[in-house]
């Protein structure tokens, strides 16, 4: 049996997808967190109520 060069990548694509979809997903989920982060820290920093507090203050007092 022989492998041409796409079938080489083709193998190394099925072999690898699984791992390099987990790490996409995972990059993409630490580039969403440093975002929501930097939004936080502008809104203190700003003077602006915390994004809690706003949670908070949606869902009344607690007795």
């Amino acid at each position: 049996m022989q492998l041409t060069g796409v079938g080489v990548v083709m193998l190394l694509m099925g072999v690898f997808a699984p791992a390099l979809s987990s790490v996409l997903r995972s990059i993409a989920f630490r580039i969403r967190a440093s975002g929501k982060a930097e939004l936080v820290r502008a809104e203190r920093e700003s003077g602006g109520r915390a994004v809690g507090e706003r949670r908070e203050a949606r869902r009344g007092p607690h007795d």
